[in-house]
Parts: C-alpha cells; sequence; structure tokens
C-alpha cells in the first residue's frame, strides 16, 4: 500500500520502519531535512523536503492523489487536521489519521471519520488497524 506521512516527528520515527516492514511503500513530508536525512538511515522510505505544508505542489511531489493512506503527524492541531482533510475530501483518501494533542479536538473530529491518534502508546497499533480495514 502507498502511505503518505506528513510531519517527521518522533511518533513517525517509529510508525515509519514497522510500516516499511509490513510491506508498505512510505514516503514522508517534512520541513525538517535533518530529520528526514536521520529517518532515511533508519527505514528504507522516500522523502520529500517541504518548504510550506499547505502547498499543494508538495503534496503532488509526494503522490498525495496516488496514496492510499494518509498520516499527518506535524506538531500541530491545526496543520493536521487541515492537511488530513485535504486528503480524505481533496483526494478522497479513505485512510486518514492525524495526530491531536487537544482532547476537544480529538472528540469532535473522531466522529467525523478522520481518525485521531493521540501519540500515546496506543497509537502505532491503532494507525497499523487503519490499514488492515
Amino acid at each position: 500500500m502507498q502511505i503518505l506521512i506528513y510531519g517527521c516527528t518522533r511518533l513517525t520515527d517509529a510508525l515509519a520502519p514497522i510500516l516499511v516492514q509490513d510491506g508498505h511503500q512510505v514516503t514522508v513530508l517534512d520541513p525538517d531535512s535533518d530529520r528526514l536525512a536521520l529517518l532515511r538511515k533508519q527505514a528504507d522510505v522516500s522523502t520529500v523536503w517541504v518548504a510550506e505544508p499547505l502547498m499543494l505542489d508538495y503534496l503532488m511531489q509526494g503522490d498525495m492523489a496516488g496514496s492510499e493512506a494518509f498520516f499527518s503527524l506535524t506538531g500541530d492541531d491545526h496543520e493536521n487536521i487541515l492537511l488530513s482533510q485535504m486528503a480524505s475530501h481533496i483526494f478522497n483518501i479513505s485512510r486518514v489519521m492525524c495526530h491531536l494533542s487537544d482532547p476537544q479536538l480529538q472528540d469532535f473530529y473522531q466522529p467525523l471519520g478522520i481518525g485521531v491518534l493521540n501519540g500515546g502508546p496506543d497509537s502505532l497499533s491503532a494507525a497499523r488497524d487503519l490499514l488492515e480495514e
């Protein structure tokens, strides 16, 4: 399965190698080229350096249109929500998850069909469960 991850965070560092090990093709987008380089050493992933996260050019370069799953894992809840909505409603990706720290936002967006990862110990299994649906 083709998976696009936006945000190279500790959660991404843990999730990407597992997804690759499960046989998925993973591309990670992030504005921090040093973090992307470290991730490439850790896992066989494609990476795309981005200057502005919400520019469609970067999402297209990461192959958002061809992705079967999308994870937005930045440290910014609002950016994650916006990117997840774009993946779901503009690119019609059915498997979408985003990291949300704020419990009120988690409660609001979960019933709307966006999978929510809270960064807790169950996040990796929740991400893998989404891919098995």
